[in-house]
């Protein structure tokens, strides 16, 4: 009988372990994913000199290639609820994109643009998600970065 206890035992600290193991892999993961397109925001942003670059009709071509490379990527689409979040308000900058009440929101990252006095910066808020059935719309982790301070802001995109 003690034997049978004492594998009981063993069984059960391995399920726990494969348990915390596995939580570390998915987390990692999806972090991993939500840092990458964080940077690729970033990047996107940088490499037009700011969010409204827009083409004569009002096309604006930094968020079509932040979201054609979400697409690829596989970023989550945004789902009205019940995602706990939207954009958090942030002290000194202006969301530029996100929030679930915009309907030109397709996926779920947030811009915010600040100014200071060498120029406008960008900050850009992703989240981590996780598809655990029942609880896991409910958790979301964001993962946060800025662009580099921008000088010309506003320019248009003319094709």
């Amino acid at each position: 009988m003690r034997e049978a206890i004492g594998n009981t035992f063993i069984v059960n600290l391995l399920m726990v372990f494969i348990g915390v193991m596995s939580a570390l892999l998915v987390g990692s993961v999806s972090y991993s994913k939500a840092f990458k397109v964080k940077n690729r925001i970033i990047y996107t942003i940088e490499k037009y000199g700011g969010w409204n670059v827009e083409t004569s009709s009002g096309y604006n071509v930094v968020q079509a290639e932040i979201e054609a490379s979400l697409k690829d990527i596989g970023y989550p689409l945004v789902v009205s609820n019940p995602f706990t979040g939207g954009c958090p308000n942030k002290t000194g900058a202006n969301l530029v994109y996100g929030g679930h009440s915009d309907p030109r929101n397709t996926y779920h990252y947030c811009v915010y643009e600040y100014q200071n006095e060498r120029g406008t910066y960008y900050g850009v808020t992703t989240f981590m998600h996780f598809d655990i059935p029942l609880i896991g719309n409910y958790l979301e982790f964001p993962v946060s970065g800025k662009t580099k301070s921008l000088y010309d802001v506003g320019l248009h995109y003319n094709n």
